[in-house]
C-alpha cells in the first residue's frame, strides 16, 4: 500500500485531507462507513445517493491515514455492538460493501449517536497524532527503558538517562508556557 490509501474510491495520498462519512440505506436496513479524499467528496456521496443511500454524517480529517483509522474504529465499534453482517457485494454496485453493516436496524443507532461515535474516534486519533502526544509517548517509553536498566543492574547508565529525561521534561514545561512548578512526591 505504501503511501497510498486503500479503497476503490480513495486514491489520494494518505497525507492529504480526507473525510469519514456514515451513510444509511433504509430499504436495505444498512449502514456504510467510508473514507474519501476531500476533493472527491461530492462525487463519491452522489454515487451512493443514486443507489438510495442518505448521508448521516461527515467528519473532516487532516490526513487520509487518520480518516482510515477512524473508519476502522467506528466499524469496530459497530461490529462489537453485534452488527457483524455486511451487505453482499451485489447490493453495492458503486463499491464499498466491506465497510457496510447489514441489519443496522437491530443495532438501533441514530444519526446523532453515529456522529458522536465518529467524532469521538476522530478526537482520539487527532490527539494521538499530535506532536505533544508523540513526544509524551516517547518520553514515557524512555522512562520505561531507564527502569529496565535499573532492573538489569545498570544503575549508573539509568541515572544518566533519567537525568536527560528530567532536563527534556523541564525544557518541555518551559516551552509550553508559564506556570508554577508542581511539587513531586519524594517517592518518585
Amino acid at each position: 500500500m505504501g503511501n497510498r490509501v486503500a479503497g476503490g474510491n480513495f486514491h489520494d495520498r494518505a497525507d492529504e485531507p480526507a473525510l469519514l462519512y456514515v451513510i444509511r440505506h433504509e430499504g436495505l436496513a444498512a449502514l456504510k462507513v467510508g473514507v474519501v479524499g476531500a476533493a472527491s467528496r461530492e462525487v463519491r456521496l452522489r454515487a451512493h445517493a443514486r443507489q438510495g443511500w442518505v448521508t448521516e454524517m461527515v467528519t473532516e480529517f487532516e490526513t487520509g491515514r487518520q480518516a482510515l483509522q477512524a473508519e476502522r474504529a467506528v466499524l469496530g465499534f459497530l461490529r462489537e455492538c453485534g452488527a457483524t453482517d455486511r451487505l453482499p457485494q451485489r447490493e453495492m454496485p458503486q463499491g464499498g460493501y466491506t465497510e457496510t453493516v447489514a441489519h443496522a436496524d437491530l443495532v438501533d443507532l441514530d444519526g446523532d449517536l453515529l456522529q458522536a461515535i465518529a467524532q469521538a474516534a476522530g478526537r482520539i486519533i487527532r490527539r494521538a497524532h499530535s506532536p505533544l502526544h508523540q513526544w509524551t509517548r516517547n518520553y514515557l517509553a524512555a522512562g520505561e527503558a531507564a527502569l529496565d536498566l535499573i532492573d538489569e543492574g545498570h544503575k549508573a547508565l539509568a541515572r544518566k538517562r533519567l537525568q536527560t529525561l528530567l532536563e527534556l521534561g523541564e525544557g518541555m514545561v518551559r516551552h509550553l508556557g508559564p506556570g508554577e512548578p508542581q511539587e513531586t512526591p519524594a517517592s518518585v
